[in-house]
């Protein structure tokens, strides 16, 4: 099986978007460790503004170039198609998070939020774009449906 992700013209910092998944990762973890699920909010209206928006209003997206640019990474671009793919999975996540604790089925939510932490860190420590696989498994079902 061959990896396929949505492509685009356009371009972002892979840096930037490393630094925002290990925030991410961090704030799931923190709101696994402390049950505090307020910040998955926060989440989801942040994975809004990245996956159907330029990401201005993204609060993560405003950190993360503020800390790549102090910590005088050099730029490294790439398609920016796949990652908002991405994003718009976490954003997906977060709503059934949220769907989750107002169900009162805290170990879903917690079960969840740990999948969306590992899949957080494999794009953060190796830069393994988990919403790839999904988008070609996407595209295997679509066609063998056709």
């Amino acid at each position: 099986m061959e990896l396929s992700c949505p492509i685009s013209a356009e371009r972002i910092n892979e840096n930037v978007v490393r630094i925002i998944a290990f925030v991410v990762a961090i704030i799931a973890i923190c709101c696994i460790t402390f049950s505090n699920y307020w910040a998955i909010l926060f989440l989801t209206f942040d994975f809004g503004m990245r996956a159907f928006t330029n990401g201005k209003l993204s609060l993560l997206k405003f950190s993360a170039i503020k800390i790549s640019k102090a910590m005088h990474l050099n730029p490294k671009m790439t398609d920016l198609a796949p990652k908002k793919f991405a994003a718009t999975l976490g954003f997906i996540f977060c709503l059934l998070i949220t769907a989750t604790l107002i169900f009162n089925f805290a170990t879903v939510a917690i079960i969840l939020t740990s999948i969306m932490a590992v899949f957080a860190l494999l794009e953060s420590v190796f830069a393994v774009c988990v919403g790839c696989y999904v988008y070609t498994f996407l595209q295997i079902l679509k066609k063998d449906k056709a």
